[in-house]
């Protein structure tokens, strides 16, 4: 399975020789595409990853050129820290098959995907530092814990949250007891 990250101008500026400039025939990954741009906090540079299917975001802390060369790992290490952290206990295997093959891409400009991120970094920017929220991980918490609409942002029907959603999505292809994951074909 291939999964597609289309990264902002800002961030593709940044990791110029990993963007691969075309997409394979389609995006075959479990959780669909993921969009990421950079962002800064006290002089240090940071990622974030949304992914518009679950509204899910993954933040990415104090990176420097050093990880570039291993982003990918980097990436499903973090996922997988994170899942933990909400409750959810994927094995590193298991994240490996559902984030194989990251392609950064050029930016797909889905708007809706660009809105909701900027959403995120304003909520970043405010919450950052304050009593409640000190840590770039615990306003990622709370963010994957908010409440949004399935049906879109205008309509209130539908309430559901990130976190709900990604685990609907590894209970529908992790086997509960065991570390094998569940062929997809085999899947409805």
């Amino acid at each position: 399975m291939s999964t597609a990250i289309y990264v902002s101008k800002k961030l593709e500026k940044l990791i110029k020789k990993y963007i691969t400039l075309t997409s394979s025939t389609e995006n075959t990954a479990i959780l669909g595409k993921w969009n990421a741009t950079v962002f800064y906090i006290e002089r240090r540079k940071n990622w974030l990853l949304y992914n518009p299917k679950t509204h899910y975001s993954l933040i990415l802390e104090n990176l420097t050129a050093k990880d570039l060369p291993n982003i990918r790992e980097k990436i499903n290490e973090e996922l997988q820290i994170q899942l933990a952290s909400e409750g959810m206990h994927p094995t590193q295997e298991q994240i490996d098959w559902l984030m194989n093959e990251i392609h950064f891409l050029p930016t797909d400009g889905d708007r809706s995907t660009t809105g909701y991120m900027n959403q995120i970094l304003l909520a970043i920017d405010w919450l950052y530092g304050s009593d409640l929220y000190p840590t770039l991980a615990q306003i990622n918490a709370h963010l994957n814990d908010s409440v949004f609409s399935l049906d879109g942002a205008s309509k209130h029907s539908n309430l559901t949250k990130p976190r709900v959603e990604m685990e609907k999505i590894l209970n529908q292809y992790f086997a509960s007891n065991i570390d094998k994951t569940i062929d997809p074909s085999m899947l409805n």
